[in-house]
């Protein structure tokens, strides 16, 4: 990695796991880093955390529950003050796996508010810190289960039938439907913004067991956790989401992974999507649902060139 001085990144997701692991790689290689965390509490422990194993760090917090689009906006505007008005990078990690039946305040499905609609606000309110940077960047965190969703494009947030896994593999593949709308959005603008995906491979950690836990499934859990402490850590798992992050190779919409059997394991590498994160239709019908139901969190901004999509 090349040295990260005079940058910014957020890292949404940071107060464990992989993005406790991707905030202190960026920390140690110069960047300021700011935490986004569900409570202040572990914002402020996680910040700790990294000023402790790395001894320079610049690492600030910030609290935010990615369900409540309002306390996304509220955010966005603590971050854009703490960073000047200028943000070199966003890595939108923060996810959550394996709920029960769960609603946001607004009455949408948890997996999809979380891993994708609020994310999508995120990035739309900092887009002008984002485009003060020469070269700013938007790492899309996906997952290598991506393949199993499905372009449900008309109503995913309110789904008629809810099944835990099939959810989390829909927003997984939103990740990558948004990093192509995103990535066609800024270019098609003339903009310098690259969108990035990437995804971790199977990691240790808790993700999607701790919600099994806690609706009394713990025999799935239980196998949840002896497949992913099979494999990587956070620390090894975080290296495509810094790659992404950091490389200036990477063009915009590209895919990083694992370079591993069935990128569960391994160097980070380019990796392929499924057809269906590169369908043009669904990436427009995905984007003007969440422009409506973030409120238009996009301006239309920037210089068109050409057709002007996703207005």
């Amino acid at each position: 990695m090349a040295d990260l001085s005079g940058r910014t990144a957020v890292v949404t997701g940071a107060s464990r796991g992989i993005g406790a692991a991707v905030a202190e790689q960026l920390a140690r290689h110069g960047a300021r880093v700011i935490i986004l965390c569900p409570s202040s509490a572990q914002g402020h422990a996680a910040a700790e955390a990294v000023r402790r194993r790395v001894g320079a760090a610049r690492v600030h917090s910030v609290a935010c529950d990615l369900a409540e689009l309002d306390r996304v906006r509220k955010a966005a505007g603590q971050i854009s003050g703490l960073v000047g008005g200028r943000l070199d990078v966003l890595v939108n990690n923060a996810g959550v796996a394996g709920l029960a039946p769960t609603r946001s305040s607004t009455g949408y499905e948890m997996h999809f508010a979380v891993n994708h609609l609020g994310h999508f606000a995120l990035t739309g309110h900092l887009l002008p810190a984002l485009l003060n940077a020469p070269q700013p960047r938007v790492v899309n965190v996906s997952s290598v289960l991506h393949w199993l969703g499905r372009c449900r494009t008309d109503r995913p947030h309110l789904p008629r039938r809810y099944h835990r896994w099939p959810a989390y593999f829909d927003s997984k593949l939103a990740n990558l439907l948004f990093t192509q709308g995103l990535a066609t959005w800024a270019r098609t603008r003339e903009l310098p913004l690259r969108a990035i995906a990437a995804h971790p491979g199977l990691v240790n950690t808790t993700l999607g067991s701790s919600a099994l836990h806690a609706d009394g499934r713990h025999v799935e859990a239980r196998l949840l956790e002896w497949m992913q402490a099979r494999w990587h850590s956070p620390s090894q798992a975080a290296w495509p989401l810094v790659r992404a992050a950091t490389d200036p190779h990477i063009a915009s919409g590209e895919f990083l992974g694992p370079g591993g059997r069935w990128e569960w394991s391994g160097p980070p590498v380019r990796v392929r999507a499924a057809r269906r994160a590169r369908d043009a239709d669904a990436v427009e019908r995905l984007w003007r649902l969440s422009q409506q139901l973030t409120d238009h969190a996009f301006p239309p901004s920037g210089r068109p060139a050409g057709r002007e999509p996703y207005p």
